[in-house]
């Protein structure tokens, strides 16, 4: 049976059995996999501290066409990211990363910009204080990644760009079309989600920006307020679910 090593990061993590793990990995090399880690629940030499959730690895494993599950051989722990698991808002930021990557990921597909991207993060969600705009961030680029991108520079229906609508004091994004929708053409029906033109240039510089310039970026408390309006619902939409993460996120937003 062939054997493979990749960079992976543990997004999901099951006990099976009595000893068994069956894992969802977002990896470099093979995109999201899912295996079965036999015994790891009782082996203190190839898998301590090595599966849980978060955890950014050297996975080596067997697969062969057909198998379904691939069959986890060992791992060699490249980050735990200790101070993600540490607090507790952290690790519900980290969470709705995970399972929006889970969710947008087709298995066996590569994707090495939304592996990368998802490392980034987690790495900086470990070393610095959680903010809301690295959600927004974080959901703008996976969207782009995935092929989600929302279509903010023009009106879907007219094809009016900023510059034609700037003496428009509010414009829309429609959920259904996944573009911008100018004032005049707002009348063609559809859920409609009325933005700012700032708004729109924001999340449009977030979708094409480099990534080490991100943090250059600042949300006005209008900017930050419209694109939590906006991100999570229609990713919802295209997902055609709401993430269980993001439910948990508002809870504990409310709770602090």
């Amino acid at each position: 049976m062939p054997l493979f090593t990749t960079e992976a990061i543990v997004i999901r993590s099951l006990n099976y059995g009595e000893s068994d793990k069956i894992l969802t990995f977002f990896t470099k090399d093979f995109g999201k996999l899912k295996g079965i880690a036999k015994g790891a629940r009782r082996s203190k030499k190839r898998f301590q501290n090595v599966l849980g959730l978060f955890s950014y690895l050297r996975l080596i494993f067997f697969d062969r066409e057909g198998m379904g599950l691939v069959r986890v051989d060992s791992g060699d722990l490249l980050d735990p990211f200790p101070n993600l698991r540490e607090d507790l808002r952290k690790i519900y930021y980290g969470h709705y990363y995970l399972e929006l990557v889970s969710e947008m990921a087709s298995e066996r597909e590569a994707n090495q910009e939304a592996f990368d991207l998802l490392h980034t993060f987690l790495k900086d969600l470990d070393r610095t204080v959680p903010e809301e705009e690295q959600l927004r961030m974080f959901e703008v680029r996976m969207l782009s990644l995935f092929g989600y991108r929302p279509h903010l520079v023009r009106c879907g229906w007219c094809q009016r760009g900023w510059q034609e609508m700037r003496e428009a004091s509010t414009v829309f994004f429609s959920l259904d079309k996944g573009t911008l929708v100018c004032d005049r053409c707002s009348k063609n029906g559809g859920p409609l989600i009325p933005i700012s033109l700032g708004t729109a240039r924001l999340i449009d510089q977030i979708a094409q920006m480099d990534l080490a310039k991100l943090n250059r970026l600042r949300f006005t408390t209008q900017t930050l307020a419209e694109s939590r309006r906006l991100l999570p619902r229609f990713i919802s939409h295209q997902l055609g679910k709401e993430l269980k993460s993001l439910k948990a996120l508002g809870e504990i937003k409310a709770s602090l």
